[in-house]
């Protein structure tokens, strides 16, 4: 399932924005094409009781803008024309919240405490929390906090381990008892020291994933953005205060009804905008909206005119020049094999 979008009045408008910022060769698009966009159960892990933990996982990550760089290649002569991204940074200053998925948007009805339940691909990637209003991001350990369990810290449970040819309790190299491991848990104070030698939006300073709850001190109608920078953020749910729950995927293999509203059975999303697979709903005292998007297939640009010239004139320039396997350039009274136009030749 491809999504293809013609955004000609929208490019046309970023180029004036933007032409005098974007790095050389890069411009903003005029169409594209994205790749298959999911909303599915992807990854299921334990708590603590080694009871299951189930995540809807979006497609793609969380852009600023998308663009196209385009150029000739000097090695082949031929047109390259791929995406471009940038991402919102907001300890480098950045503020705003992205224009395409992945991230998740929350606008509770009630003030206090909102409990949103994530797994996070990388540990050591930036994850945001966002006021909407402002763009700007909130404090780690302030406004927020995140307790939870890290992949590869385990302990013990209270479950034996039962080894499968003697039908008894495993034992180990030195005749120990074996028990069932479960994901350690970890505080709030356990996490933030954990990360402390890491940039301070980093959830855990290790590079493993991470699951577990944001802690958010909200206001009643103001909206929130979840956001991870250049990676994958999963989302199992929410709750205010302590009412109802919000279950995203809520056994395994399923969906929360919203998500499943707009997928095949596959799990591909069916209503794509250039945005993404945008999903909206209230449940739980709080307004959602979902945002997933993958990476594009297929992208063009909206050259300036300028823009145009300078690449038709330097493919004209590099298509009319021969050279020798070393990369020397020859003229016509070369005998040998040549490359031209980026094929080789036996003249």
């Amino acid at each position: 399932m491809k999504k293809f979008f013609t955004l000609i009045a929208v490019a046309l408008f970023a180029t004036n924005v933007n032409a005098q910022s974007l790095p050389e060769n890069v411009y903003p698009y005029k169409t594209i094409t994205w790749g298959d966009i999911t909303w599915k159960n992807g990854n299921n892990k334990k708590d603590k009781d080694n009871k299951d933990m189930f995540f809807l996982m979006g497609t793609g990550n969380g852009y600023e803008n998308v663009y196209c760089e385009y150029f000739v290649s000097e090695d082949t002569g031929n047109e390259v024309s791929r995406p471009y991204y940038t991402y919102v940074d907001y300890e480098n200053g950045d503020t705003g919240i992205p224009s395409y998925g992945l991230y998740y948007k929350f606008t509770p009805s009630a003030s206090g405490v909102l409990k949103v339940n994530v797994w996070v691909n990388k540990g050591s990637r930036k994850t945001f929390v966002v006021d909407a209003a402002t763009g700007a991001a909130l404090v780690p350990w302030t406004d927020y906090t995140f307790d939870g369990y890290v992949n590869g810290q385990n302990t013990n449970t209270d479950q034996p381990k039962i080894d499968e040819t003697t039908g008894e309790q495993a034992i180990d190299n030195d005749g120990n008892p074996v028990w069932v491991q479960a994901p350690k848990y970890f505080t709030a104070e356990e996490m933030q020291a954990r990360s402390t030698n890491a940039s301070k939006y980093v959830i855990d300073a290790g590079n493993q994933a991470v699951w577990g709850w944001l802690n958010i001190k909200v206001e009643a109608g103001k909206s929130y953005v979840v956001y991870q920078q250049t990676s994958q953020i999963g989302f199992g749910g929410f709750q205010l205060n302590d009412g109802e729950i919000y279950f995203a995927s809520p056994a395994k293999d399923k969906v929360a009804a919203e998500f499943a509203a707009v997928v095949d059975a596959d799990g591909k999303a069916t209503n794509v905008t250039d945005k993404g697979s945008v999903v909206t709903f209230t449940a739980a005292g709080v307004e959602v909206e979902a945002v997933g998007s993958s990476v594009p297939t297929d992208i063009t640009p909206e050259l300036d005119p300028a823009g145009i010239s300078s690449i038709d004139a330097d493919k004209a320039a590099l298509n009319e020049k021969s050279f020798n396997l070393a990369g020397q350039q020859v003229n016509n009274n070369f005998r040998g094999i040549v490359i031209k136009n980026g094929k080789k030749f036996i003249k």
